[in-house]
């Protein structure tokens, strides 16, 4: 295991305390995607995918090499609107050389069920250089007290699912039961973090660091999308802010961790 995959492993536990598992499967997927094998694709769960697909998927897998990707094309005629039929589509194709086809098929994922594990997984595929799925937001609690936190909570989970757009509804959920929470304004910032267009979660959160520069959560999080972002000297100074603000907090405590994962790959 590479330094850089342990950092993105402490990053998981650290920030979450239970991606360590999703990160570990992404991972587990990219490996295989980078070499070509006489093993087939492998098979990434799905909850969100019906049962039946799930199952056919399955049978398509097993037979590669010769009918694999014919088989996952006719599924993915007959069920166009399932993320995991495009995401193992994808991973058929580039284990047999057609990267093209195998980037098509994954923006195919991503469009069709982007409130799904697959969807997250075919952008992690398409970017192989981030860190596998997207930044958590990190409560700063552990039981919700209100309906706002009810709300950050529910959305936290969703994210820890790989379900992005529900976690993102819940976040502004919160926003609109309290506008002026600098909690909940990080959470629905962190929610909106893209791959392929960062700066919908940075034109938010960084404002936020202005309007609230005494408020830890804002500079964790910074932190933790500046991570995900790849510019992990900036996100040192973030990190430190936020450890400076709180040492003992609970965000005080995850801040100081990711310092030392930075410190020690």
């Amino acid at each position: 295991m590479s330094a850089r995959v342990k950092v993105w492993i402490v990053v998981g536990l650290a920030a979450t305390g239970a991606a360590g598992t999703v990160v570990g499967v992404t991972l587990a997927t990219r490996s295989d995607v980078q070499r070509q094998s006489s093993k087939p694709p492998p098979f990434a769960a799905d909850p969100t995918a019906r049962p039946e697909v799930a199952q056919q998927v399955r049978e398509a897998l097993k037979a590669w090499p010769a009918g694999t990707a014919r088989r996952l094309r006719i599924l993915a005629a007959r069920y166009p609107h399932s993320a995991l039929v495009q995401l193992e589509l994808g991973l058929a194709l580039a284990l047999s050389g057609e990267q093209a086809d195998a980037l098509r098929a994954w923006q195919a994922a991503e469009r069709v069920q982007p409130d799904s594990p697959s969807a997250v997984r075919a952008q992690d595929l398409r970017h192989p250089g981030s860190a596998p799925g997207l930044p958590p937001f990190v409560p700063s609690f552990t039981q919700a007290t209100n309906v706002v936190q009810a709300h950050l909570l529910r959305g936290s989970a969703y994210q820890q699912a790989l379900r992005p757009v529900s976690a993102e509804r819940e976040f502004l959920a919160a926003v609109q039961a309290a506008p002026n929470d600098p909690e909940a304004l990080t959470a629905a910032a962190v929610g909106r973090y893209d791959k392929d267009r960062p700066a919908l979660a940075f034109s938010q959160l960084g404002p936020l660091s202005r309007r609230f520069p005494h408020a830890q959560t804002v500079r964790f999080h910074l932190g933790l999308l500046l991570i995900y972002f790849g510019d992990i000297a900036r996100a040192r100074r973030e990190l430190a802010l936020a450890r400076a603000q709180g040492p003992r907090t609970p965000l005080g405590k995850r801040a100081e961790t990711l310092l030392k994962a930075g410190r020690n790959p």
